[in-house]
């Protein structure tokens, strides 16, 4: 299994779809803040004030925004397609199964997918604080008081763990895809697709509810996309996701919402393991 890691590691830490829809993450914040130290040094907008601690925080962590938002997802689901259904297109199955146990390459492609990921994202949230400070630093701003490691360690953990769901759903999604499609294109124009009706469902749900009640209200309680959003309210703002329907508001606890999310993740790779051992690679 290590052995699988590593080459899979090793494989994609330096391939060019890595560097743009991973690697992005620290490097755009980087020119972002580049472009933000200058603005303010030049003095070409206005003073917005002192921040607060609890806002300079806040703002720190809005890089763990990322993966719940659809456009973040949608860079996901593009890294996803790459390293799951990049073996069909450069056609290098045949020479890897036959020497390694089809669950191993899979949990490989995992356990990679994810750790890069997991390494952009906080890569970035590294730089976004370090770079917060500095313009403060550079612009002459005063850095709010009351500012602590624990606070940042607090907020930071807060947006890491709400990240959590929304990245492992789109995996499983796109993982999935691209062990049936066997096609790069094909796994990423689903993950999209699902991805984006998903939201729309999620959002125009209490809409839709009078034209079919049962049916909608059904889909809405097991599909995750609310799910996924309460347990994002749970953990930030510690109290459930109250949406308004027609016939009355609809709200869940947080451990209904990750038995959700988790079933959903758990029965996607499950089927994700299932196929590709029962794919006839040649």
């Amino acid at each position: 299994m290590l052995d699988a890691v590593r080459a899979e590691f090793l494989k994609f830490s330096r391939h060019r779809a890595t560097w743009f829809l991973v690697w992005i993450y620290p490097i755009g914040f980087l020119i972002l803040f580049a472009i933000a130290v200058a603005v303010s040094v030049s003095k070409v907008m206005p003073d917005s004030g002192t921040q607060s601690a609890a806002a300079w925080i806040g703002h720190t962590a809005a890089v763990w925004y990322v993966p719940p938002n659809t456009i973040g997802r949608y860079l996901i689901a593009a890294f996803t397609a790459v390293v799951f259904a990049g073996e069909y297109g450069w056609n290098t199955w045949k020479l890897i199964v036959p020497h390694r146990a089809r669950t191993t390459l899979i949990a490989a492609k995992y356990v990679v997918a994810l750790a890069l990921l997991a390494i952009g994202f906080l890569a970035g949230a590294l730089v976004f604080n370090l770079l917060g400070w500095l313009e403060d630093v550079v612009s002459g701003d005063p850095i709010p008081s009351g500012i602590t490691a624990a606070a940042l360690l607090k907020a930071h953990g807060a947006g890491a763990l709400r990240a959590l769901a929304p990245l492992l759903l789109t995996t499983a999604y796109v993982s999935l895809a691209a062990i049936v499609t066997r096609s790069t294109v094909g796994a990423l124009v689903i993950g999209l697709v699902i991805t984006t009706l998903e939201q729309i469902f999620t959002n125009f749900a209490p809409f839709m509810e009078p034209y079919a009640p049962s049916l909608v209200g059904g889909l809405y309680r097991g599909l995750p996309g609310y799910h996924i959003a309460n347990l994002g309210d749970w953990i930030v703002e510690g109290q459930a996701l109250t949406v308004p329907f027609p016939s009355g508001a609809y709200s869940a606890s947080w451990e209904a919402s990750a038995a959700v999310v988790a079933a959903w993740i758990i029965g996607l790779a499950a089927l994700t393991f299932w196929t590709f051992r029962r794919q006839d690679i040649n």
